[in-house]
């Protein structure tokens, strides 16, 4: 199953934290008029990427508090990621500056990420972002924040631990596991829409995770044989699955990605957290994620977050009552009330 290793790393949640910034290199906006709404096209470096976004101000006598907007996976530019511009509008009407960018191969942005630390990467062009943010004349560098959807869940964390510069976070459907376990979690539910038996469905929960974990050949094995035993199996992950010979077989380094947890960052951080879950998100576990981010919130006495379930819609927030498909159109109200509450309390924290 080592040829799966790729497809995780690349596809989802990912990585060891680490590294620094890399962005020395960073524009300004010194000359906008920020007596008006403006949306100034900017660049920045971070590492071998330039980042080619927008910043948007909200007008009037600054500097402004800053929102930066994180992608969630896949090719992404500065306005695709779902809900984005519903947010960015959000903050700007509160008074937020707001920054988006091309994910690098996306939109004007250069650059490819190594597949295995894609998201480790990601979350330093993050911490770089901020560093552009705090350069600019017209943003308060003390109340910067970012908010990100799904992905951004495994990459804002690893910023946490790169930066002391985020001020608050809001994570929309990110999840509170390790990004083998969200994947499995995937799985299950693709199998589940397809019509998989409880039977499969058990199968696929208690060996899926013990086969890409596993640190000997032994334990692959007796995860793997009795997943084979599902007849429908590759078509449920996405990619073919078979048992691999021995000598063909290797355990997956435990330094990439796939193996953070973002809930080991959450439990000791003291910023505001506003964590919100999809009931009917089968990419992202609701149950288990608002459970896990409760209980580290709880251990790291963080009294300043909220955690939110949003019934009736799906991972990107679209109506659905089980999540195997969209069953309409336009964000649930209670995901704009949730903002709308939450944003004014962010000055008095």
């Amino acid at each position: 199953m080592r040829h799966v290793c790729l497809a995780i790393a690349t596809a989802m949640i990912v990585a060891i934290a680490g590294c620094g910034g890399g962005g020395s290199d960073v524009a300004t906006t010194a000359g906008i008029d920020s007596s008006e709404p403006s949306t100034t096209e900017i660049t920045f470096e971070s590492g071998r990427f330039t980042l080619v976004g927008n910043l948007d101000l909200p007008g009037g006598p600054g500097p402004h508090p800053a929102l930066a907007l994180v992608h969630s996976s896949g090719p992404q530019t500065r306005k695709s990621t779902p809900t984005s511009g519903f947010v960015k509008a959000k903050f700007l009407d509160a008074g937020y500056a707001v920054l988006s960018w091309d994910k690098p191969g996306s939109g004007d942005s250069t650059g490819q990420f190594y597949n295995e630390f894609a998201n480790t990467e990601r979350a330093t062009i993050v911490v770089d972002a901020l560093e552009f943010l705090r350069e600019q004349p017209t943003v308060d560098p003390d109340r910067i924040g970012v908010w990100g959807l799904s992905e951004a869940g495994w990459v804002m964390p690893m910023a946490l631990e790169m930066t002391d510069d985020i001020s608050f976070m809001i994570v929309v459907n990110g999840g509170g596991e390790d990004g083998i376990e969200q994947m499995v979690y995937q799985w299950i539910q693709r199998a589940r829409c397809a019509g998989a038996s409880d039977g499969e469905l058990a199968l696929m929960d208690q060996h899926g995770a013990p086969a890409l974990k596993a640190t000997t050949y032994t334990e692959y094995r007796a995860a793997m044989e009795p997943l084979l035993t599902i007849p429908s199996l590759s078509r449920y992950v996405g990619t073919t699955i078979e048992l691999q010979a021995e000598e063909d077989w290797n355990p997956w380094p435990r330094d990439i990605d796939a193996f953070f947890n973002p809930i080991d960052v959450i439990e000791k951080t003291p910023i505001p957290i506003l964590a919100i879950f999809s009931a009917q998100d089968i990419q992202v576990d609701p149950v288990q994620g608002a459970d896990a981010y409760r209980a580290a919130l709880a251990l790291a006495g963080n009294t300043a977050s909220t955690v939110e379930v949003i019934p009736d819609v799906g991972h990107t927030l679209l109506p659905s009552t089980n999540g195997c498909a969209t069953e309409g159109s336009g964000l649930p109200d209670r995901y704009g009330e949730i903002l709308e509450e939450w944003i004014p309390l962010l000055a008095a924290r």
